[in-house]
């Protein structure tokens, strides 16, 4: 008999690195940020900006540090391989991933510190406020909100949903702040419901869902939020399809079927105890077992007739408005809190359903995802995904005390303007009214903020803002927003002229950006070369592994750039012209790549400092919110 191969070696886990490289701004004037590149056993790179990094060398910014509660491989894999040190107590860090923090540690953060929770995200992230912010859209909007099954918060929907109970009619139950899949359960009788005083969701069962091979299956679509104010939405073009492991039948169809959980819950954590689970053991197999890929999904669907890019498009529309939903509660406790300035994000896992007629429906929203990885495909696609969300919300190394002094200025500054000059007057109406033309720089720096976060999506697509997103979203936003109105505004003309005076073309030409109004953002995000891309990685990725040798992720490429410090040393903080641009005021120390190796000299790299125009941050109090798969 012939010999079995021997089993695939696991790919090895890439070594830490004390090297960092920053990738500079398409804008002058404006910081650069953490260069992340993805694990040498996927062998794909990134690409855009590779040739025009830069190292960071100056000790005062060094060493980068990320503070997790938990060691999470993705997270802690991501941030050592770029330079990153893991922080085990204290504040001083670059990127923080844990519980949401309250106010008082929010206050004091610094602008460059980047927190993985927004105040308020738990308003869609328990079951129970997610219902209740998405029924009060349904009564202002109407069927722009029809994405989400008719629910009932108990008790207090108790006396309604009596009124409009069917008998007969199958509902399905939820404890309100629970996850993976506890405490839920199948009802056809009035008298199955919980006891009164008891909390729950009872929603209406969707009991005619899409099939695959005659199993039950949901997709989970990661959506990350880099600012609320204005609102910033990106969809990861990547995720997970995970299928019940019993064959599915309509509850009514027999008493016994109404209490089998592996049928009708999909949760990785209720399945995976069914003797019938099948786990992945190949990530370049990601069609078979109880898990597949988003792509495969996809193209599953596609090869039975489906239009893929119509529902891609409807699960990017359902996921704008359900965040469109708890905005003005996220916005209002970011002021509250420190005056949105604290430099939040947020990953989101939406759970979304398929019926027979491929509409996508809400199910939930997970504000704590699960990022294990259980089996080699789930490493692929989390690995993928933190390396890319750390990218896309660009972290900048900063030095306490040139932030301090910085903050100092700004606040003297502002009492010795104002007896002479009137603060600016943020009047969204008017600013309705004004030609995008008129904006002053404040303004063109929300535009330019989008703009180079744009550049660092990765395998993120964003959905917000959009084209036409001044008809299409704007009028569900429940206040309007004046940072939301310049960027409709600028999706509407896209006019780069108005931002040449602050473009580095140098930068900009390397990394092949147009300024053309409509090339511009086509050479962005172009979302169907990048799918097709990712397809071919995937497909070939097991080969990749056996026969590329690992890349070494402390080494730098050899087109990287040290970092040469050039700087008015002896130059006032008021406004003494800078050496890279006659015409502006200076921001502290200018950076000029060049190559490294023997001529490239070791200079210092200190990010130029910048005004933030947007209002992100806030404190909130700690929710169980809903986590896992």
């Amino acid at each position: 008999e012939p010999e079995e191969p021997p089993p695939a070696e696991a790919p090895q886990a890439d070594p830490k690195s004390d090297r960092a490289f920053l990738l500079p701004s398409l804008f002058r004037d404006r910081a650069a940020t953490v260069w992340l590149d993805y694990p040498a056993y996927m062998g794909m790179q990134r690409e855009q900006g590779r040739d025009v990094l830069v190292e960071l060398t100056d000790p005062r910014l060094k060493p980068l540090y990320f503070r997790s509660e938990k060691n999470i491989n993705c997270i802690t894999n991501a941030c050592k391989r770029s330079g990153f040190k893991r922080l085990i107590k204290g504040q001083s860090f670059n990127l923080y991933w844990g519980r949401h923090l309250n106010e008082k540690a929010l206050r004091a953060l610094n602008p460059h510190q980047a927190v993985n929770h927004f105040p308020g995200s738990y308003g869609i992230g328990r079951k129970d406020y997610l219902w209740r912010n998405l029924s009060r859209m349904q009564r202002q909007h109407g069927a722009a909100y029809d994405f989400c099954a008719k629910s009932y918060i108990l008790p207090r929907d108790r006396e309604h949903f009596e009124r409009d109970y069917e008998e007969g009619t199958v509902y399905i139950i939820k404890p309100p702040a629970q996850a993976e899949g506890r405490g839920i359960r199948l009802i056809n009788r009035s008298d199955q419901l919980p006891g009164k005083g008891v909390s729950a969701i009872v929603q209406r069962y969707l009991g005619e869902p899409y099939l695959i091979n005659g199993k039950k299956f949901d997709l989970r679509i990661y959506v990350a939020v880099t600012s609320f104010d204005p609102l910033r939405v990106y969809v990861f073009e990547e995720g997970l399809a995970r299928f019940a492991t019993s064959d599915y039948r309509a509850p009514g169809a027999s008493k016994r079927s109404i209490k089998d959980r592996y049928m009708h819950l999909t949760n990785y954590s209720v399945n995976k105890r069914n003797e019938r689970f099948e786990r992945n053991t190949d990530a370049s197999r990601d069609d078979e077992g109880s898990k597949w890929s988003l792509s495969a999904t996809m193209k599953h669907l596609a090869q039975a007739g489906a239009d893929v890019r119509a529902l891609r498009e409807r699960i990017h529309d359902l996921v704008v408005k359900t965040i469109i939903a708890v905005e003005p509660s996220v916005v209002s406790k970011m002021n509250a809190a420190c005056n949105g300035r604290a430099a939040c994000f947020e990953l989101f896992g939406f759970d979304v359903l398929l019926d027979k007629a491929l509409k996508p429906w809400l199910i939930e929203v997970n504000v704590a995802c699960s990022l294990a990885s259980s089996s080699p495909l789930d490493k692929w696609i989390k690995n993928m995904l933190m390396t890319d969300l750390f990218h896309l919300i660009g972290l900048v190394p900063f030095h306490k005390k040139a932030l301090a002094d910085d903050a100092e200025e700004k606040r003297r500054s502002r009492l010795l303007r104002a007896a002479t000059e009137p603060l600016k007057r943020r009047n969204v109406f008017e600013l309705q009214e004004t030609p995008i033309a008129a904006l002053d720089n404040a303004d063109l720096g929300v535009i330019m903020q989008a703009e180079d976060e744009l550049r660092r999506c990765g395998h993120w697509c964003r959905v917000l803002p959009c084209d036409g997103m001044g008809d299409r979203y704007l009028p569900l936003f429940e206040f309007p927003r004046y940072r939301n109105t310049i960027l409709a505004k600028w999706m509407a003309s896209q006019d780069w002229a108005l931002l040449e005076p602050h473009l580095d073309v140098s930068i900009a030409e390397r990394l092949g950006v147009s300024t053309s109004p409509r090339q511009a953002a086509a050479s962005a995000c172009r979302t169907t070369t990048r799918s097709s891309e990712l397809e071919t990685a995937l497909a070939t990725r097991q080969s990749l592994v056996a026969r590329r040798p690992l890349l070494k992720a402390n080494t730098a490429p050899e087109f990287a750039f040290a970092c040469v410090g050039r700087t008015n040393a002896a130059a006032p903080r008021n406004g003494t012209p800078s050496t890279r641009d006659p015409g502006a005021p200076a921001r502290g120390l200018q950076v000029e790549p060049q190559p490294v190796g023997p001529q490239g000299g070791g200079g210092e790299c200190i990010p130029i400092r910048r005004e933030r125009d947007e209002a992100r941050g806030g404190a909130a109090r700690t929710s169980p919110g809903s986590r896992g798969e």
